[in-house]
């Protein structure tokens, strides 16, 4: 008899174990991913059926490194893929999707963190994809061009009314720490807020991010020809506090 007993007790114990890895699992999913091909990155947690895949969306002839580009000239550089009037690279674009096979609806908080080289500091915003049209002076015929926007004008920049710090950040965050990130002390590398993936949202959606190399106004000719000039992490959380990392360059 007293040997049954033990036995259930173990299994008992055994089970309750279990239970609780899974729920901790659940609750503290983590994942990091890199990758060394600058293309495509991958990160997934199984616990929480999260898939987060960054992919660059410019291609660029990069042989003399990123142009510093001023804040201002964000919208311009968005609708022409990152080359600015003299044809020159001020940045690059993102395209950052996250995938859930749970059919419920989530809210999530996105975050981009940059790690630029000594010297210089990164900004990025969030650009939407738009299609313009484009007529042939000569023949008259319409074309369209694929490109991206970003949520403000250069007009709207001038005004003394535009809060520059909601629509560019630094990707800085307030403390050292990558693996607590919250929207209060994390500010400057908020990217989305409080959206939804599931549900009516559907399963899969995507963000694009457009990162560029802060002209400071002094001289910065170090740059040029890096071809790496920053490391950046696109961390994803869950209002359960589920978490999703992916590194790019």
């Amino acid at each position: 008899m007293k040997n049954n007993f033990d036995k259930k007790m173990f299994y008992i114990f055994v089970t309750c174990l279990v239970l609780s890895l899974i729920i901790i699992g659940a609750t503290f999913a983590f994942f990091t991913a890199s990758t060394n091909d600058n293309k495509i990155v991958k990160g997934q947690s199984a616990s929480t059926n999260f898939s987060l895949f960054v992919s660059k969306v410019t291609s660029l002839d990069l042989t003399f490194g990123l142009i510093p580009m001023k804040n201002t000239e964000a919208p311009y550089a968005a609708e022409n893929m990152c080359y600015d009037d003299l044809g020159s690279v001020g940045c690059q674009i993102y395209k950052i999707t996250l995938t859930s096979d749970d059919s419920e609806a989530m809210f999530v908080d996105g975050y981009i963190t940059t790690t630029p080289i000594d010297g210089i500091e990164t900004r990025f915003t969030r650009v939407y994809p738009k299609d313009i049209t484009i007529t042939d002076d000569e023949t008259g015929e319409e074309s369209v061009i694929h490109t991206f926007g970003t949520s403000y004008t250069k007009e709207d920049m001038d005004d003394v009314s535009f809060d520059m710090d909601d629509n560019i950040k630094s990707g800085k965050i307030g403390s050292d720490d990558l693996n607590s990130l919250n929207r209060v002390d994390d500010y400057n590398a908020l990217f989305v807020s409080n959206e939804q993936i599931g549900g009516d949202a559907g399963n899969s959606v995507d963000f694009y991010v457009m990162i560029w190399i802060l002209d400071d106004g002094t001289n910065q000719d170090f740059v040029q020809g890096a071809q790496i000039v920053y490391t950046g992490m696109a961390t994803f959380i869950s209002a359960y506090g589920n978490e999703i990392k992916a590194s790019f360059d």
